[in-house]
């Protein structure tokens, strides 16, 4: 009776996963973890941290880390409206707001946040005059709303931005 029975299960688990498509398999996610259920190639959910079954074969998670990404870019220089050159540096942090937009937005997501940063801090200072960068205050507020919408787009939330050096060059030769 009870090797019947056993034998009946031990068929019954092998049509399962011969239904299945795999054999299961564990994914364990860390609490600085996030990630996406694929099934077949496409997203079925988000999922968070701890241990997930898999079927090997047929699911996969693509894990994205939740911590916070630094950003640092010293010595740049950027033409200005008038001609002028500014030199600038500045540091900036980002953090994954959505795992699934992260992992959209980019073979490699965590180049993203330095990207955007990069790309607004050049397109607010090449569109203003050296008379219009004696405050840092006011080229880095445009900067981060530059910035802002850019990475909520890509799944990140801006944390932190700072301009650290920005001052006026010669001007530039052609």
């Amino acid at each position: 009776m009870i090797v019947t029975i056993l034998s009946f299960v031990f068929i019954l688990t092998l049509v399962v996963l011969r239904i299945a498509g795999g054999r299961p398999g564990r994914v364990t996610l860390l609490e600085y973890q996030r990630g996406v259920l694929y099934r077949r190639g496409l997203p079925v959910r988000e999922v968070g941290t701890g241990r997930h079954l898999t079927f090997i074969g047929i699911e996969k998670i693509m894990m994205v880390d939740v911590r916070p990404v630094q950003v640092s870019f010293e010595s740049q220089a950027v033409a200005l409206r008038d001609g002028l050159t500014a030199l600038y540096s500045f540091a900036g942090s980002a953090r994954i707001q959505d795992a699934r937009k992260a992992v959209y937005s980019a073979a490699n997501y965590n180049h993203v946040p330095a990207f955007v940063m990069l790309c607004c801090a050049r397109l607010v200072l090449n569109g203003c005059s050296a008379s219009q960068l004696k405050t840092k205050e006011a080229v880095t507020e445009q900067i981060v709303n530059c910035a802002k919408p850019r990475l909520a787009a890509a799944g990140f939330e801006l944390l932190s931005f700072r301009i650290n050096d920005l001052s006026i060059g010669h001007r530039a030769t052609q």
